[in-house]
């Protein structure tokens, strides 16, 4: 319909012209006759005339470009149209006589599918931040780490104990006097222990670990009343190597740490009597009889035990805080001799209960170097022993209580060997003065 109005309007524009061109050659004849004012109108008029003449032809000729355009596109995409129906044809014969074959999808696009799957059908949720070698290693210590199947970790702990003791052997007379004799015995002790642990873990929740200790230990004695002088002394030095109590521990994990709660850890450990018991160690006296002294020394409980507890780790990137709360006993033992003094004295020995507690902090520096600081605590019940035909009866001063204050720090050597160096402060007369430590954990 537009084409055809096209047509007319062109046709229209044509004949204008040529009837104009008529009309102004009748005009120059009459131009003779008019004056100069009238001939200027009259050209103004033919100029409007042609003005406007002109852009009907223009959009005339805009219409039918348009439309010249339109049916050339027309026309390409029917031919195209035309050549590809063949092809598909052709296609789909052969698609219904061949079985339908799946091309495999490469194992990088099906990740990529699944995790924007994932990604877009459950909410976003801020992960923990990636705990650095150094501080698993410090942690390893206080905690678990399950991210490692086999870990063997060589160690080596020297600690020092000094005790000093006034005995008394006499009784005061009118309340005020002391009759008898004063000795002032002094105690220190030089223990120097290597231990071999091997950790298993089996999977996510599930680790063993078991520990075997040597005990190399040197035990100064001294007292003095040398030759009855109160400025002389009389020591003995008592020293021995020997195989501690091995170990054997099975660590499940209740629960992993996420975003408002803690890595939780439960422990059972057995400790096997293996060392050299202290039961039945004969006793040595000086010649003046002031300073008495073991014979040999003892590296092990004597006792099996077994310990349960469990232990909580929380990630504050970079800082880790852990806590341990264990309950530990000792089963009782029969012996032939408990005593050291000369003949027999057998009966049944109750070394009693334990508890502890320990908490601490470790601060990664950076990705191979870290620091630490932790504190324990012990409380021991007393030790209670039953003569043969007799009753239960506890032992004085058995009842003890051990306080530890340790720093530490953590070098990561290479990508699977580290060393963990710590020192230890005692807090209470019942623990070692000092007590310097090193690991050195190599996992596979």
């Amino acid at each position: 319909m537009d084409f055809k109005w096209t047509k007319v309007a062109l046709l229209v524009s044509i004949s204008c012209v040529h009837f104009s061109s008529f009309g102004a050659d009748g005009a120059q004849a009459k131009q003779a006759e008019m004056t100069e004012e009238q001939q200027l109108q009259l050209l103004k008029q033919q100029l409007i005339q042609l003005n406007q003449q002109l852009q009907m032809q223009q959009r005339a000729i805009n219409q039918m470009a348009q439309q010249v355009l339109s049916k050339e596109a027309q026309l390409k995409q029917g031919a195209a149209t035309a050549a590809k129906q063949p092809q598909q044809r052709r296609q789909q014969t052969q698609a219904a006589q061949q079985p339908i074959e799946r091309a495999p999808q490469q194992p990088t696009q099906i990740a990529s599918s699944q995790a924007a799957a994932q990604t877009a059908a459950q909410p976003s949720v801020k992960k923990e931040p990636e705990r650095s070698r150094s501080t698993e290693d410090v942690l390893q210590e206080a905690h678990n780490v399950f991210d490692r199947k086999l870990t063997i970790e060589p160690s080596l702990t020297y600690s020092y104990y000094g005790r000093k003791d006034l005995v008394l052997r006499g009784f005061l007379a009118l309340d005020a006097i002391f009759l008898g004799n004063l000795n002032l015995d002094r105690i220190r002790s030089n223990t120097v222990q290597l231990d071999l642990t091997t950790r298993y873990t089996l999977n996510d929740s599930w680790q063993f670990e078991m520990a075997m200790p040597f005990v190399y230990r040197l035990n100064k004695y001294e007292s003095v009343g040398e030759g009855n002088s109160s400025q002389l002394y009389e020591s003995a030095d008592v020293e021995g190597a020997q195989i501690g109590d091995m170990s054997v521990a099975a660590y499940y994990r209740i629960m992993t740490e996420g975003d408002g709660w803690p890595d939780w850890v439960w422990n059972v450990r057995v400790r096997m009597p293996t060392g050299t018991d202290p039961f039945g160690i004969n006793l040595e006296s000086s010649e003046s009889g002031n300073l008495t002294y073991p014979d040999q020394i003892a590296t092990g409980a004597g006792v099996w035990g077994i310990s349960t507890g469990f232990s909580l780790a929380k990630t504050y990137d970079p800082a880790i805080v852990f806590f341990n709360l264990n309950y530990g006993t000792f089963l009782s033992e029969e012996y032939g001799d408990l005593s050291g003094l000369p003949g027999l004295s057998p009966g049944e020995i109750d070394l009693g209960d334990y508890i502890d507690y320990s908490l601490g902090l470790a601060f990664a520096v950076s990705e191979r170097m870290s620091i630490g600081m932790s504190f324990n605590q012990r409380f021991f019940t007393k030790t209670r022993q039953k003569p043969l035909g007799g009753q239960w009866q506890d032992i004085a001063r058995t009842d003890t209580n051990t306080a530890n204050l340790g720093l530490g720090a953590t070098l990561a050597l290479t990508e699977n060997f580290s060393m963990v160096t710590s020192i230890g402060a005692g807090l209470t007369e019942d623990s070692p003065d000092y007590q310097i430590s090193l690991r050195f954990p190599y996992r596979f």
